[in-house]
């Protein structure tokens, strides 16, 4: 490239200015527009999610309405009646999936639910809707459905109960719906067991114990997953087993066995035995 104004080849390219200009004389030939992203990122995680941020506005349909023209002979109005019909159902419809899928994202919200979780139990309630499960059923029970659905295929500890507070749903029909879309989906869903470190925040949360005792808990079921002791193990049991047994160790004792037991969902038996369990095979000494 040469400079179309004194004619030397030293042509160059200015991108802190965004411009390509002659160096001797510094006319500018031409302005570069950077069509790179606007955004950095700083590791792998952020390059993803940055990368597939979703749209500020989803796209919406076009909103027409086929009228009733007076004008029009017996039987062109019959054909408008008709298309009318079939264009309401078909809005219905629409409204049906659009309520489900904010229904959703409401209660993944008051409950705190991964972005994922959200995003898969949309998918779940779309699909319900083409196979037809939608049909004589509530938006409210499905959307709930979906919801744990998805917890169970990213492995999130069972929130069934919770969701269906957050919900207008009844539990009878949410069990309904499930057994629906486990059905319909068959192997098209992988559900993954959720593993006993899901639980510990959770349990932990309802008890208020220290960062601490939760490090340790989760050391305790580390160590336990790689030795192989707690195979065919109640994750939730587990989870309230470390959590009794760190809270022991750093000298947390305000908190007992009843309470742990009912913050987890068990009962103090299963407690007592699960940490009796797990003290004999990891060799762990502590002064109950």
């Amino acid at each position: 490239m040469k400079c179309p104004n004194c004619g030397s080849e030293k042509v160059i390219l200015d991108q802190d200015h965004g411009e390509v200009k002659c160096s001797d004389c510094g006319f500018v030939v031409e302005e570069v527009v950077d069509t790179g992203q606007e955004w950095r990122a700083y590791d792998g995680e952020q390059l993803v999610a940055r990368a597939r941020a979703e749209p500020v506005k989803a796209p919406s349909r076009l909103a027409t309405v086929i009228g009733r023209p007076g004008a029009l002979s017996a039987e062109r109005r019959y054909e408008f009646a008709r298309l009318s019909l079939i264009q309401d159902s078909i809005s219905a419809d629409e409204r049906s999936v659009s309520a489900g899928k904010r229904e959703i994202a409401r209660i993944a919200a008051a409950a705190q639910l991964p972005q994922q979780v959200k995003e898969e139990a949309q998918r779940l309630f779309t699909v319900a809707h083409k196979e037809g499960l939608l049909k004589g059923g509530s938006v409210a029970a499905m959307a709930v459905a979906c919801l744990a659905l998805a917890c169970r295929e990213f492995g999130l500890p069972s929130v069934t109960h919770k969701l269906v507070e957050l919900s207008a749903a009844d539990m009878q029909r949410v069990r309904r719906c499930y057994t629906a879309l486990l059905e319909c989906l068959g192997k098209r869903v992988i559900l993954k067991p959720p593993t006993p470190l899901k639980y510990v925040p959770m349990i932990a949360g309802k008890l208020g114990v220290s960062t601490k005792v939760q490090r340790t808990a989760a050391e305790i079921i580390k160590a336990a997953e790689e030795g192989k002791i707690i195979l065919g193990k109640p994750p939730r049991s587990v989870a309230a087993a470390a959590l009794y047994i760190a809270a022991l160790i750093h000298g947390e004792r305000e908190r007992g066995r009843q309470e742990i037991a009912e913050a987890a969902g068990i009962t103090e038996t299963t407690l007592r035995k699960r940490a009796k369990e797990l003290m004999r095979k990891l060799d762990i000494t502590v002064q109950v």
